[in-house]
């Protein structure tokens, strides 16, 4: 569907989500600039070479050859006169891209981060409170899509995936939540703040069991992991549930009804987990068995679900003196697995820009973005 009114956008990152969201921004009628870091940027020669970007798959609307307006590796070139900056990245390249946009955008553009994990209080605590853009945080990326080969120009889209959005400061979303649901995505909420779509995103606690009590088997050259198939068992189940209710605590003390793993089985407001029904959600789920993977412990579902989301879920429950036992044993674990300290490494109070917040200094914050 043709966006009412046409922007120029630009869209940050060079994997699987970056094209996509290039491509169909393209098919909206927007003029589209497609950025990566010049180190990455061999990887979409073909891409840079032609901007042209070749999408395939299951979704009637996102099919064909779609020619970008640039396909660039110079950052200012890429975000000089963008409504909107979308960054498409892993939550690991958020810093660096904040410390890219810094000098080179301005109040009146939006920079939306798909997905988030609090990368808007990154972004702020970077480019700083003169003249920073509203900043947007989605809870997810719109789209399920793979480039069929690395370094191609064509993509596979399988489906699509329901976002939220969450804004910073949280009272620019009325304003602008209708015509950005025009230009880019439908997005079905809106969360109350940055902090409320941080804590509710699912993959940490989702993830979390099936990983920890299968460390061994990932690990194993001679095995194919697949953890829905092989890993989603009832005692992972009860630490999914079990890690969950921790961070719906904080999410209670914050104000926020946090149902981030009932949302995405599509679960009622009503509903409470059984480990029963969460091992059928997951083990008996035919989209999900197919997966393959992790076979490796450094697959994000480690190396991004712990330092980008329970380490930052245990550090403003610890700022808050909110008690959180197995997500700070799960940390203290994975920390030793990777031989490294991922309360420092990952997204910690400072990076925020939030250390020694009171729970009023903190909410005041996120609401109005003044500290």
């Amino acid at each position: 569907m043709l966006a009412k009114n046409p922007k120029k956008i630009a869209v940050l990152g060079g994997g699987n989500g970056a094209h996509t969201m290039a491509a169909e921004f393209t098919l909206k009628g927007h003029t589209v600039n497609l950025y990566e870091m010049p180190q990455f940027a061999g990887a979409m020669k073909k891409v840079f070479e032609t901007k042209t970007i070749y999408l395939q798959g299951n979704i009637p609307e996102l099919q064909g050859k779609v020619e970008l307006n640039m396909v660039t590796s110079d950052i200012a070139e890429a975000v000089e006169g963008c409504h909107y900056i979308c960054i498409v990245t892993p939550a690991f390249a958020h810093s660096g891209y904040a410390e890219l946009l810094k000098g080179h955008v301005h109040k009146d553009q939006i920079i939306v981060t798909y997905p988030g994990a609090f990368s808007a209080l990154v972004l702020r605590e970077t480019l700083g409170a003169e003249d920073c853009p509203v900043l947007a945080d989605a809870n997810n990326l719109p789209y399920d899509s793979r480039l069929v080969a690395k370094g191609s120009d064509v993509v596979n889209v399988f489906g699509r995936n329901p976002i939220n959005i969450a804004f910073l400061p949280a009272c620019k979303g009325p304003e602008l939540i209708e015509e950005m649901r025009d230009d880019l995505f439908p997005f079905e909420k809106i969360y109350t703040d940055v902090l409320e779509c941080g804590l509710g995103i699912v993959n940490p606690d989702w993830h979390a069991g099936p990983v920890l009590f299968n460390i061994s088997n990932i690990e194993r050259p001679d095995v194919n992991f697949f953890l829905y198939e092989h890993g989603w068992t009832p005692s992972a189940c009860r630490l999914n549930i079990a890690m969950d209710k921790e961070r719906k605590a904080l999410g209670k003390l914050l104000g926020y009804n946090l149902r981030p793993m009932e949302d995405f089985a599509g679960r009622g407001p009503d509903y409470e987990w059984t480990w029963q029904d969460l091992y059928k959600e997951g083990h008996g789920s035919i989209g999900l068995t197919p997966i393959c993977g992790p076979n490796t412990i450094e697959s994000r579902y480690l190396t991004e679900d712990i330092p980008f989301g329970l380490v930052p879920w245990a550090a403003i429950a610890g700022m808050l003196g909110v008690p959180m036992p197995l997500t700070n044993g799960f940390i203290d674990i994975i920390n030793t697995v990777h031989a490294k300290d991922w309360r420092a490494l990952g997204r910690n109070l400072k990076q925020l820009g939030i250390e020694g917040m009171t729970k009023d200094q903190l909410l005041k914050y996120v609401a109005t973005g003044e500290k």
